[in-house]
């Protein structure tokens, strides 16, 4: 329960506005709970109400009494909407903390992913080291044998063993190749 000061100071209104409301909802068949001195005592949800009372009329969208007939009717359904754990400030507070955690993470991965190029092109140099010097073992292999004596290998021979180091291409069509003739 809040006491008018309580709910104005939050609302940041007027006690003399919060009194016009309260008087316009009790008009509409809200009953405020009192204290022995007959104040009024607010609710969540009566406060909720009184809330959102202001934001519509502020808003245009709607007149003072059509707000406080929906508001009314909010109330007599019972419906309750928890309230509002920080006022403006802490939300603009909290948005701002949450922006700078958010740059923050963001940060970290992209420095995450710099490293994870960093060993990336780390790998790619090595392969392509490997594959550099399979190539040179590959053409020492494949490299002419020259004879010491001095004396040429036939062409047939060196044709002979072309043969047997790549087999010929086979140029038949597909299906003469599949039923083998």
């Amino acid at each position: 329960m809040m006491t008018p000061s309580e709910v104005s100071t939050r609302l940041k209104i007027q006690p003399s506005t919060l009194r016009k409301y309260s008087a316009l909802l009790e008009q509409e068949g809200i009953q405020f709970k009192r204290t022995h001195k007959n104040a009024r005592l607010y609710t969540g949800s009566e406060y909720i109400a009184i809330e959102s009372l202001i934001a519509t009329v502020h808003s245009g969208k709607k007149s003072l009494e059509d707000a406080v007939i929906e508001a009314s009717k909010e109330l007599k359904k019972g419906v309750s909407v928890a309230p509002r754990e920080r006022d403006s400030d802490d939300i603009a507070a909290a948005t701002l903390d949450e922006v700078k955690q958010l740059k923050t993470q963001l940060q970290k991965q992209e420095e995450r992913q710099k490293e994870r190029d960093m060993m990336f092109v780390e790998v790619l140099e090595k392969m392509q080291k490997k594959i550099d010097q399979m190539e040179a073992q590959q053409n020492q292999f494949l490299a002419p044998v020259s004879d010491d004596s001095g004396l040429e290998i036939s062409s047939q021979k060196r044709e002979n063993e072309s043969n047997t180091l790549m087999p010929k291409k086979d140029t038949r069509s597909l299906w003469t190749r599949i039923w083998n003739k």
